[in-house]
């Protein structure tokens, strides 16, 4: 068969349904192959590279399994890269497939000729181009096992064109299906430092845990709910691990860090005598750039991860456990000794957290009740969690829509009912992101959460939504600028406003231009109603609302807050 007719049949034994991408020249062969082999694998025609790419990385982190996305060479492949990059900074197994000029006409310069290779070497965990069909199949069967095993991440083949044109042995031509969902042969850490970690548990008086996207991509949220509802360790999760564990359990305290943390929950941490770390890289938004914990003076640590070369990255540790974060809290939990008289001795902490959680929501209760214009952000997450099913999917821009879904959406039941993507913040990520949700959800109902500054990155894709009449619910925070950066300007450059602002647009008008049913919503007292309309509708709505920007609504990130009460201070 031909080289790719073999990369298509041998990613469809290995599990993988959905491809999302668009065509180019150089991939004729490819579309030739999917055209054959559609009854197995739904192709998703997309209006851009770098949404196909975001849809890839949504339907991975939605489903577990593979998400694959595929573009031409030159531009396509330029295009392509970003959600490549969110991906392995995310650890979400994803492979990118790119077209590519011919083999036989390299260095010559043929049009769209690109160094392949050395532009996805960065932004991934293995890539290669395949320069001979007899090696097609083998290199397929490698980017899968690279994509879903160990620490998930994304992998990359170029495809000359002459090369999925050539012929491949039928011979060679097979799946991997062990491999269809991530993370694949999962590992256990050495029993004697599971036991060092154990005796630390037992022996702490202020234990917190951390737990990052690590437990989102195992799946380990029962098993950390467990262990920590058994020895009644606080929870806290960086916005990745959101999720983890439900927020209303006993132990839950909510997001850390500097971006939608709850205040006491980061000092919770501060106070920590023992902090665990669980599948969370220790990066700079959870530690509000490692000073939660400090590193001078820092508390015990306990890092498990499934890459062993994070362990131990930016703390010193007590025990640090390389393996799988479902697994691990499986033997860390036989391990505790007595857990009955740890679960006894932190209770008093745990009664003391519920009730700072209990201000904490009164105080969000009182924000969501002001009824000012423009629409506090507040009131619109408050709505939505009273009007939302705890089943829902939200995809959320990591711009304005982060800190307030971060810090004030509860999630009611541990699992992956929230995307936002943390490792590079781009923008424009929600809209094609609840592509990738809807065809990894069927029958899920998805919300898509934006702001106007990614909207103009990614409007192209409503088409796409539209086209496959998909299920979902686009609501926009609108204030007319790039209001992370402004807010950036104002309190750290003087309120010295350059190249933030745009010009008022009618998002409805265009929406439905596109197909969708649509509503502009700029009165506090429309906002509950215009929620349940565009949640009934049952097929693609995009709600606009105008909503105050951070210039004079701070959200939930920890250094803002901090710098508006100095500057209230000085006033």
């Amino acid at each position: 068969m031909k080289g790719a007719q073999a990369l298509v049949e041998v990613l469809r034994q290995s599990g993988v349904s959905h491809i999302f991408g668009l065509p180019g020249d150089t991939g004729m062969a490819l579309y030739d192959a999917l055209n054959d082999a559609r009854d197995d694998v739904t192709h998703v025609m997309t209006r851009d590279e770098r949404s196909a790419s975001f849809m890839a990385d949504v339907y991975a982190r939605v489903t577990g399994k593979l998400g694959v996305c595929e573009g031409p060479s030159g531009g396509g492949a330029l295009y392509i890269v970003p959600g490549v990059a969110e991906a392995q900074g995310s650890a979400v197994p994803l492979l990118c497939l790119t077209s590519d000029t011919p083999v036989g006409q390299q260095g010559r310069g043929v049009l769209t000729e690109l160094d392949q290779e050395g532009l996805f070497r960065p932004v991934t965990k293995w890539n290669t181009r395949v320069n001979n069909s007899v090696s097609m199949a083998e290199a397929a069967r490698r980017a899968v096992r690279m994509s879903m095993s160990g620490r998930p991440g994304a992998t990359h083949l170029s495809l000359p064109a002459d090369v999925l044109d050539a012929e491949t042995p039928d011979e060679s031509v097979y799946g991997i299906p062990d491999f269809a969902a991530a993370p694949a042969l999962p590992t256990r850490p050495e029993a004697s430092l599971v036991q060092r970690a154990a005796d630390a548990i037992a022996g702490a008086d202020r234990p917190v845990i951390v737990a990052g996207g690590g437990v989102m991509i195992s799946r380990a949220w029962n098993e950390l709910t467990a262990f920590a509802e058994s020895l009644n360790i606080p929870v806290a999760t960086s916005i990745n691990g959101k999720g983890s564990i439900a927020e209303t359990s006993p132990v839950a305290i909510g997001v850390i860090g500097g971006n939608g943390a709850r205040p006491y929950a980061n000092q919770a941490v501060l106070d920590a005598d023992l902090v665990i770390y669980i599948g969370s890289r220790t990066e700079s938004t959870t530690t509000c750039h490692w000073t939660l914990p400090p590193q001078a003076g820092q508390p015990a640590v306990i890092q498990i991860d499934v890459e062993p070369w994070e362990i131990g990255n930016n703390y010193r540790l007590v025990a640090g456990l390389a393996g799988d974060a479902r697994l691990t809290l499986v033997d860390l939990l036989a391990a505790v000794d007595r857990p009955e008289v740890v679960r006894r001795r932190n209770q008093p902490r745990i009664d003391g957290f519920l009730a700072q959680r209990e201000a904490y929501w009164a105080d969000v209760d009182a924000q969501a009740a002001i009824r000012s214009q423009p629409i506090k952000p507040a009131q619109l997450v408050r709505a939505m969690r009273v009007q939302l099913s705890d089943d829902v999917l939200i995809v959320a821009d990591p711009g304005t829509p982060t800190p307030f879904l971060s810090a004030q959406y509860e999630l009611r039941r541990p699992g992956r009912t929230t995307v936002i993507p943390r490792a590079h913040g781009g923008l424009g990520y929600a809209i094609p992101g609840v592509v990738g949700a809807a065809f990894a959800a069927k029958g899920q109902q998805i919300i898509g959460m934006t702001g106007d500054g990614s909207y103009g990155f990614s409007v192209g894709e409503l088409e796409t939504i539209s086209r496959y009449n998909l299920p979902v619910v686009i609501i926009q925070c609108a204030n007319n600028s790039f209001a992370w950066i402004k807010e950036l300007q104002h309190l750290y450059h003087g309120d010295r406003y350059f190249g933030v602002d745009f010009n008022p647009v009618d998002y409805a008008a265009i929406a439905r231009g596109f197909g969708f049913r649509a509503a502009h919503v700029t009165d506090p007292a429309d906002v509950e109603g215009a929620l349940a309309t565009a949640l009934a509708n049952g097929g693609p709505y995009f709600l606009n609302v105008v909503t105050e920007s951070p210039i004079t609504e701070t959200p939930p990130v920890a250094a803002w807050t901090a710098a508006e009460a100095r500057r209230a201070a000085r006033v």
